[in-house]
């Protein structure tokens, strides 16, 4: 995947970051940065859950963002990739009626 991305022109991210900065393989680079996305929905849940200085609006608002982020971006480039993975389900979310 990584190859495609620098194929395309793609800015360096942060799995080949990790990967020259640590000399590991790219699949130790993305379960570490799955560690850090596990560790990261975590702390969003405990803010969620306690007392903040925000809104519960702008704390809805922002919590929608970091789904949306994750839904992209959970499996690959949700964004570059030619494969229309992302595509398909964004679209079935958005316009396929929900079976009941």
């Amino acid at each position: 995947m990584i190859q495609d991305e620098l194929k395309r022109g793609d800015v360096t991210k942060s799995i080949q970051c990790y990967m020259h900065g640590n000399g590991v393989p790219e699949e130790a680079a993305r379960e570490h940065i799955k560690n850090l996305m596990r560790e990261a929905w975590k702390k969003v849940n405990v803010h969620r859950a306690t007392a903040s200085p925000l809104s519960q609006t702008a704390i809805g608002i922002i919590l929608n963002l970091v789904r949306t982020a994750h839904c992209f971006y959970q499996h690959g480039d949700g964004h570059g990739s030619q494969n229309h993975k992302t595509k398909h389900h964004a679209m079935s979310l958005l316009f396929d009626p929900i079976p009941l």
